[in-house]
């Protein structure tokens, strides 16, 4: 039988020096070793478990920390409290039921209309004067190296 020609395996430099050279040679292994270049689909696997959790970290869990604090504070209602409203409506809480409150809006204190309770955004008195609330100046910051 004749040998194929693919089949020969031609060493630089002949001989058993050429052969150690060979086999003491290192491969790179990057990060996780030779596993990650055996296994290209874990990488992937592990490229997107690391981007669900900064997506988390970023968007979900402050979110979560926002909607926890309100629903504390729509808890915290009682009645003769003044609120305010998403839609910006002051008003003031004359009674409550499990999932609704009656309040209160308008200077006549006539108009008695059911809210519900998701729809309240915070505790706040109207501002009926005509002047802007004092507000504390804040400390300068200084910029980079000390300048403005």
């Amino acid at each position: 039988m004749v040998p194929f020609l693919l089949d020969t395996v031609i060493t630089p430099g002949g001989g058993e020096a050429a052969a150690e050279a060979a086999k003491t040679t290192t491969q790179s292994t990057g990060l996780f070793g030779t596993w990650m270049a055996d296994h290209p689909v874990m990488l992937i696997v592990v490229y997107c478990v690391v981007l669900l959790l900064i997506m988390y970290f970023l968007s979900i869990r402050p979110t979560q920390k926002k909607e926890k604090k309100l629903a504390e504070l729509r808890n915290a209602v009682e009645i003769g409290d003044s609120i305010v409203t998403n839609s910006g409506f002051y008003g003031k809480v004359v009674d409550m039921t499990y999932d609704c409150l009656i309040v209160e809006f308008g200077l006549n204190r006539g108009v008695r209309i059911p809210v519900a309770k998701t729809e309240v955004f915070g505790k706040a008195e109207p501002n009926m004067s005509n002047e802007a609330p004092v507000e504390e100046e804040a400390p300068k910051k200084k910029g980079l190296f000390r300048r403005g």
